[in-house]
């Protein structure tokens, strides 16, 4: 039960803090739980329902998600790149 006229010691409503790591995409219409860490880079698709923690770099999807295959690292270069552009103005 959830309702807002509900005492909330009869709903079993978990709290907790949601960790996302750097470079982390999440699809629209994604649902994390609480509790949940996403490592750097990995990736949800579309709609997914995120249950447990995602490792870095994984591509996820599904409901609930599953890693489905890895994400490439290219972007990390193209970070460091950055940096130093931005470091050298």
């Amino acid at each position: 039960m959830t309702n807002p006229t509900v005492p909330s010691r009869y709903t079993r409503v978990t709290h907790a803090d949601v960790f996302l790591g750097r470079h982390v995409i999440v699809g629209s219409g994604s649902v994390i739980l609480p509790g949940v860490k996403l490592g750097d880079g990995a990736a949800v698709g579309a709609l997914s329902l995120v249950t447990k923690n995602c490792d870095a770099f994984g591509v996820y999807s599904g409901n609930p998600a599953r890693r489905i295959k890895d994400r490439k690292r290219d972007l990390l270069e193209v970070e460091r790149a950055l940096r130093v552009e931005l470091l050298h103005r």
